[in-house]
């Protein structure tokens, strides 16, 4: 199930399902696709039908339905209804499968990002490969019937960081301007992010994959958030489903094994003008975790993250820094801590300023003047961040949040 407003990330990823589906198949199930169809042509069935596949779609028209009859739900969930955010569209899909409960209520529910494909990571030679070798749909029904006591799996994807892209430009800019893909020790305890779904324990970056020799064309290529070196990773402890103590991975890889999960309205988190914070699929698992649901981590169903880069401006990733800096201050806030929440802060006070300084010293100002003067801009507004508002907003959240778990207890139990 996922939702789009994209047709070419839509092809690419009915066709990666199309491509495992013909595997050898270890158990019996049946396979259904629900596309939301959020492209402004509204042609998504169209296209949909050159592959043989079980596919239906949710329409605009039907969607609006949706959140005219379930607008308490959304209002329960604090949901703006003014922009088209992740987590509305989650919502959206929630109460979708509500109000198709019977037909829905013996499924596995795989939840994922419209730029996903069912396939795994591979570099050989500098290049990124996807390949197709594994049934994941075969191999997740076998998974469930192992783990019956498992309401719901996070799953990472791999290739390319999520967005903000932002947050992982620094370690790639000193890696690529430094020639040096070793990461120096010790880490300071306020750099929170190297490269995304990296180990604790690797240390080498051997991998380059830009396919420029450019350097302008590279470090714009960072800013954007395509990433141009990659952590050695080791294959190890991906041979077989292992499930871990959630760590809250952000989301786009969501398996739902128990359907009543999709009660609990996705909770999250509104800026100042009702504009929502980034992060809302982590406090969403941290309150289904709250409310006594088993949600664990699984990376052997780990998936590509295949975004493409066509629109993707400095403006754009500075807005949608600045909103994921207020839900990871959330996030931390709530469940580590006044001391935890500060130092997150601090480290979003310094690493923008740490960013335009690696920029000034390397490269010629004039080019990248664009770039350099919106993060110039961002940093002024991280630091006029007022934190005492936010404090009071975030308990009025914790506040919202706690009743909303006593009202939901006896569904949860």
């Amino acid at each position: 199930m996922f939702s789009t407003s994209n047709l070419e990330n839509t092809l690419n990823i009915l066709c990666s399902i199309q491509k495992i589906k013909t595997l050898k198949k270890d158990k019996d199930f049946s396979l259904a696709i629900t596309v939301f169809d959020k492209t402004h042509e509204q042609n998504i069935l169209n296209h949909a039908k050159r592959y043989n596949l079980n596919i239906s779609v949710v329409n605009a028209s039907s969607i609006s339905e949706l959140e005219n009859k379930y607008a308490d739900f959304f209002y329960t969930a604090n949901c703006s209804l003014k922009v088209d955010s992740i987590q509305r569209a989650r919502i959206q899909q929630q109460v979708f499968i509500i109000d198709n409960y019977k037909v829905l209520k013996n499924s596995i529910i795989w939840q994922v990002d419209d730029d996903i494909l069912f396939g795994r990571s591979n570099y050989i030679n500098s290049k990124h490969i996807v390949s197709y070798l594994l049934n994941y749909f075969s191999e997740i029904v076998q998974f469930y019937d192992n783990n019956r006591s498992i309401d719901a799996i996070i799953a990472p994807t791999s290739y390319v960081p999520p967005i903000p892209s932002l947050l992982y430009s620094k370690t790639q800019l000193e890696d690529y301007l430094n020639r040096e893909y070793i990461r120096k020790e010790p880490v300071d305890s306020l750099e929170y992010h190297d490269y995304y779904n990296q180990p604790n324990d690797e240390k080498s970056y051997s991998l380059f994959l830009s396919e420029t020799k450019d350097k302008i064309e590279i470090i714009r290529s960072i800013l954007m958030g395509k990433p141009i070196t990659k952590v050695t990773c080791s294959e190890e402890g991906i041979n077989e489903p292992k499930a871990q103590r959630s760590k809250l991975l952000r989301g786009g890889n969501f398996i739902v094994f128990n359907i009543d999960i999709f009660k609990i309205p996705h909770l999250g988190f509104c800026e100042s003008d009702s504009i929502p914070a980034r992060r809302s699929d982590m406090i969403h698992s941290q309150l289904l975790i709250e409310l006594g649901f088993n949600i664990v981590d699984v990376n052997y169903f780990s998936l590509v993250h295949n975004r493409r880069f066509t629109n993707t401006t400095i403006e754009i990733s500075a807005k949608k820094y600045f909103s994921d800096m207020i839900g990871a201050l959330l996030i931390q806030y709530l469940y580590k801590g006044e001391n935890e929440f500060n130092n997150r802060l601090k480290f979003h006070q310094n690493h923008i300023k740490k960013i335009v300084k690696l920029l000034c010293d390397n490269v010629d100002e004039s080019i990248f003047r664009n770039e350099i003067d919106r993060l110039k801009e961002l940093d002024i507004q991280i630091n006029s961040f007022d934190k005492e508002h936010f404090i009071n907003a975030f308990e009025d959240f914790r506040l919202n949040k706690n009743q909303l778990i006593l009202k939901l207890c006896k569904l949860a139990s």
